[in-house]
C-alpha cells in the first residue's frame, strides 16, 4: 500500500500535468477553489476533498479515477482520436491533444511549448500553450518560429525581405532581429 505522503506526491505530480507554469491562478480560479489552495496541492502539501478532487478534474477536463489514482483513463470518456503531446523542455510533461484540431495525423513531430515571457503579446499571453510541428524547418512570410537559443526559447514573427529575414515580436516593446540572407542558421 501507498503511504499517504507519497500519494500526495503523486496527487500533486498528476495535476502538475493539468496546470502549466506559471498560471497556478488561472487554474485556481476555472476550478472555484482558492489559489492557496491549490498550490497546496501542486506543493505536495496537502490533498484534497473529495469535493475539490471533482472541481480540479472538471477543470483540468480528466477523469476523477485518474487524477486521484492515476489509473484508468486521462480524458473522461476518451476517445480513439487523442494525442499525448511531449512538452519541448520536460518530456515526461504531457498535453492532451483532440488529433482532429491538428492539421497533422502524425504526433512523433509535434512537441507542445509553454509561453513564459511577453514578447508575442497580445498574440500569446504568457501560459499559453502551443503545439508546434517539429519537421517544418523553412521560415516562410507572416509565420511564427521557434528559436532555440542561449537555453531559451525564442517565439518571433517571420518578415522575409530581399536580402534576409526580420525576426519579429508582436510585442513592441521588444526589438526586431535581422537575420543576413548569406548568414548561416
Amino acid at each position: 500500500m501507498i503511504e499517504k505522503k507519497e500519494s500526495t506526491k503523486q496527487f500533486s505530480e498528476r495535476l502538475k500535468t493539468l496546470v502549466p507554469s506559471g498560471s497556478g491562478r488561472d487554474f485556481a480560479k476555472r476550478a472555484g477553489i482558492g489559489y492557496s489552495t491549490v498550490h497546496n496541492y501542486l506543493q505536495a502539501i496537502s490533498s484534497p476533498t473529495l469535493e475539490n478532487l471533482v472541481l480540479l478534474a472538471r477543470a483540468g477536463n480528466v477523469s476523477v479515477e485518474w487524477l486521484a489514482t492515476g489509473k484508468a483513463s486521462l480524458v473522461p470518456n476518451a476517445q480513439a482520436h487523442a494525442l499525448s503531446v511531449p512538452f519541448i523542455d520536460n518530456s515526461t510533461k504531457k498535453l492532451i491533444v483532440d488529433s482532429e484540431l491538428l492539421s497533422t495525423p502524425d504526433a512523433a513531430s509535434l512537441v507542445a511549448l509553454s509561453v513564459d515571457n511577453d514578447t508575442m503579446y497580445p498574440t500569446l499571453n504568457y501560459g499559453s500553450v502551443l503545439v508546434i510541428d517539429t519537421k517544418y524547418k523553412e521560415l516562410k512570410d507572416n509565420k511564427l518560429v521557434v528559436l532555440f537559443q542561449s537555453n531559451n526559447y525564442l517565439l518571433k514573427r517571420v518578415q522575409v525581405k530581399l536580402d534576409g529575414v526580420y525576426l519579429l515580436s508582436d510585442n513592441n516593446v521588444y526589438p526586431s532581429i535581422f537575420v543576413d540572407r548569406n548568414a548561416s542558421m
